[in-house]
């Protein structure tokens, strides 16, 4: 065999060594070999170049990389995994599909994995569909509840409407000038106050009254109590009977973890003498000849026993003189109690307007004034 021959075959050897431990040989030269040899030299040269373009072109996609170039048309090694890269560019389309809401898309071409992932496809469309209805559901829900919620403030509202109506408006006579404050805590509360003028007798009955809470039941409770207080209008009562009368009657108006408060006034013009009686609202304000500022007496809530005493108390008054009635929750505003008793009616009316504006919201406050002509 000739020398070049000999030398050929050795490269050949190596090369085929280099190729079954996963290297690559350079190509071998046939120039100088025998025919026959050229022609085995230049496959073992198509085989390696085509096992190294394979190589090449398989790692990168092994991890993931499928933005690569395919080998040519005639390494027929590639031939399969072209198709499986073919193939996996598909499955990313279609899982990109899939990430847009197209639960249409299948795979049929890997076996135990088109089972898992078409599986998968129409678990999540099964998935974004109960998903769909429940959202809906809970939308017609939500919307249902602000539609509920709407119609129970303009209820409120409606009912705070009412309540104001039946408070009696500012009066302004020959003997005597009334003013009032009103500020539920909401759009209904449970202050409630009332004076009627009898021009045949020159009197003036009123109270004020305070029914624990706040809300629709409440204010319900004060209008109750509003009806009461006319019927023992009617009855001619003194000031501490009235209270009686009242407490007598009030127990099934007024729940069992509330209470009702109140301070009843009668002013007779002949006798030029105010009277009242206080049932829980123990305070009232006055500016006359006997008494300048702040009046406390004892008077036990309405309701909370069988048959009470209300004491009745006397205030002697003139031309110019001024009384002051108020609800818990505009009387626990005052911060310096004290200052009423130097203070003019004027500024004190004043300075309880600034109060029910700064704490607006915070309690119901209502207050009558009473000015003496």
């Amino acid at each position: 065999m000739h020398k070049q021959d000999l030398l050929v075959l050795k490269q050949l050897q190596t090369g085929f060594e280099l190729l079954m431990q996963g290297k690559y040989p350079e190509q071998i030269p046939a120039e100088e070999c025998s025919k026959p040899l050229a022609q085995v030299v230049l496959c073992f040269n198509r085989l390696a170049g085509q096992m190294k373009e394979l190589y090449e072109y398989t790692v990168p996609l092994a991890r993931g990389n499928l933005n690569i170039e395919r080998p040519g048309k005639m390494n027929f090694l590639a031939a399969g995994i072209k198709e499986l890269h073919s193939k996996l560019n598909h499955l990313t389309w279609q899982a990109q599909q899939i990430a847009k809401g197209d639960y249409e898309q299948r795979i049929d071409f890997m076996g135990e994995f088109s089972l898992a992932f078409n599986s998968m496809v129409i678990k999540l469309d099964e998935r974004e569909r109960r998903l769909k209805e429940e959202i809906l559901i809970r939308q017609k829900a939500e919307q249902e509840v602000r539609l509920q919620n709407k119609l129970m403030t303009d209820n409120i509202r409606y009912a705070g409407s009412i309540q104001r109506g039946f408070l009696p408006t500012d009066l302004d006579n020959a003997f005597l000038t009334i003013c009032n404050i009103y500020q539920p805590h909401e759009h209904v509360g449970g202050d409630i106050f009332d004076y009627l003028w009898n021009e045949q007798t020159q009197t003036l009955s009123g109270y004020v009254a305070d029914i624990m809470g706040h809300g629709v039941g409440t204010a319900l409770q004060a209008m109750a109590l509003r009806v009461l207080f006319r019927q023992a209008k009617e009855k001619r009562l003194s000031s501490g009977d009235t209270l009686r009368w009242i407490n007598s009657k009030v127990s099934p108006y007024v729940a069992e973890d509330t209470f009702a408060a109140a301070i009843y006034f009668q002013i007779d013009f002949k006798r030029q003498v105010l009277s009242f009686a206080v049932a829980g609202i123990n305070h009232l304000f006055a500016w006359t000849a006997q008494q300048t500022g702040l009046i406390s007496k004892p008077g036990i809530f309405l309701g909370l026993l069988p048959d009470p005493e209300y004491e009745e108390h006397e205030i002697a008054f003139q031309a110019g003189d001024v009384f002051l009635f108020l609800t818990d929750g505009l009387f626990d505003l005052i911060a310096d109690r004290k200052a009423f008793a130097v203070t003019t009616p004027d500024s004190t009316w004043s300075f309880l307007h600034a109060l029910v504006a700064e704490h607006k919201g915070t309690d119901d406050a209502s207050a009558l004034k009473i000015v003496i002509k």
